[in-house]
């Protein structure tokens, strides 16, 4: 799905207000017009420069738009006796000044960033983690902050976009990439023009972090307001949006079955949604490797469990690895790893899920359908319904039909309750009776909707 320009910041803001995104309005106070004032003396009263009567305006229409007693300004000529405004406080040394416009600094503690925007605009409070930290007037003044694990700019943009990163390239989008020198700091933009409205996607690199930025503002501010942007753009804390891969399953030591249960999280959620595992023996020889997909939301913590294999000849030490690879030229931007012990006649045994399908989209009851190689501990399985916060929202137990030492039939109905719809993950799995550990285990990823 392509969110560009226009469509992604409309899908995004529409409905700001008590329906749409919480504003924090900036501080400032309330005024009420008198006979004979104008917009440029009453911002000579209070900031000692008639020309910066645009901040009043555009604090007045962002105030409109969650308070009815404000009356947006459509004419900055044509303002009447008794209409409110409100005249945004200047904070001093947290105000620098560009152009015709006063920024003021925040900090971002979770991304470990120091940013500005215009003063004149508010925080939003908004779903999509791309947008999670937001400042903006309204639908077609706004800027927020991300970031993302990889070594890539342009990797960075198209997540942004919702493109294929060749796409940058072409005219499909209408817009231009580009490459600008900012102090130290290399930025890729690209760049869109929609009848006097641009929009703006910036992205640059540091320490295996793509840190993003995207702006939607008139097409005549913004190069001043892109330009303050990413002049006071401060990486303050690097390791605060690194990625950090734990592993959770198998514990150190641990005799692998085969296959064997893989489980771990991820501290943000991996570039393109997937990981990579290895299992290495003694020598270093690989013996196991394939990907896999987590699950979780861009912009949050991710969780994964699935099924893992290896192959060796006899038994011996090893060692299993986790990592994420750069989908631009293939480096490890983080990777956690465990000694194991291998074995050459690993007595797990295969469960296969025939029911949900990867990725299918399924609802309260779900059917949970499939087979096993062969009759597990009395004929029981167990299974786990997971959220994309990595929540247990639903277990319990799947009876079996068949004989030992043959295929065995599984078929139920699994009841879970969400509040919103996101993705998830159904484990199916058996349990060693001596000592409580996952004897094997199947996972599929699917869609969780409310009923």
């Amino acid at each position: 799905m392509i969110r560009i320009g226009i469509v992604l910041l409309l899908a995004m803001l529409a409905g700001f207000g008590p329906m749409g995104a919480q504003a924090q309005t900036s501080a400032g106070e309330e005024y009420t017009v008198q006979a004979g004032d104008w917009l440029t003396k009453i911002a000579d009263k209070y900031y000692g420069n008639p020309r910066e009567y645009l901040l009043i305006i555009d604090a007045t229409n962002a105030k409109a738009a969650t308070d009815a007693s404000f009356k947006p300004i459509d004419n900055p000529n044509l303002i009447y006796a008794g209409q409110k405004l409100w005249v945004p406080r200047k904070q001093g040394e947290n105000l620098i000044t560009a152009g015709d416009i006063t920024f003021e600094k925040a900090a971002i503690e979770g991304l470990g960033i120091g940013v500005v925007f215009p003063s004149f605009w508010s925080r939003f409070e908004l779903n999509d983690p791309l947008l999670a930290n937001a400042w903006g007037a309204s639908q077609f003044s706004f800027v927020s902050f991300t970031t993302t694990p990889g070594n890539d700019p342009q990797f960075g943009l198209a997540r942004l976009l919702g493109v294929r990163p060749e796409d940058l390239t072409t005219k499909l989008l209408g817009g231009e990439l580009s490459e600008v020198q900012v102090g130290e700091r290399t930025w890729s933009l690209y760049t869109r023009d929609d009848g006097g409205l641009a929009t703006v996607s910036a992205a640059t690199v540091e320490q295996k972090v793509i840190y993003q930025v995207s702006l939607f503002s008139a097409s005549s501010q913004k190069d001043i307001i892109l330009t303050a942007i990413l002049e006071n753009f401060e990486i303050t804390d690097p390791a605060a949006a690194q990625q950090q891969i734990t592993l959770e399953t198998p514990a150190s030591g641990t005799e692998l079955t085969n296959p064997f249960e893989l489980r771990g999280s991820t501290s943000e959620y991996p570039f393109r949604g997937s990981l990579v595992y290895r299992v290495l023996d003694a020598e270093g020889n690989q013996v196991g490797r394939a990907p896999f997909e987590v699950v979780g939301k861009i912009g949050n913590p991710a969780t994964f469990a699935i099924a893992a294999s290896y192959e060796v000849e006899t038994d011996g030490p090893g060692t299993l690895e986790v990592a994420e690879i750069s989908a631009s030229d293939g480096t490890i931007i983080d990777i956690d790893s465990v000694a194991v012990l291998l074995a050459a006649d690993s007595p797990g045994y295969e469960i296969t899920i025939d029911d949900p399908t990867p990725y299918a989209s399924v609802s309260s009851p779900v059917q949970i359908r499939g087979k096993t190689e062969n009759k597990p501990f009395e004929g029981t399985l167990n299974y786990r319904i997971i959220d994309a916060a990595g929540r247990e929202i639903s277990t319990g137990s799947i009876q079996t039909s068949g004989s030992i030492g043959q295929i065995n039939l599984f078929d139920r109905f699994a009841t879970y309750s969400i509040q919103e719809n996101g993705p998830g993950r159904i484990e199916v799995f058996d349990v060693n009776e001596a000592d409580g550990s996952t004897l094997t285990i199947r996972t599929v990823n699917v869609w969780l909707t409310t009923p």
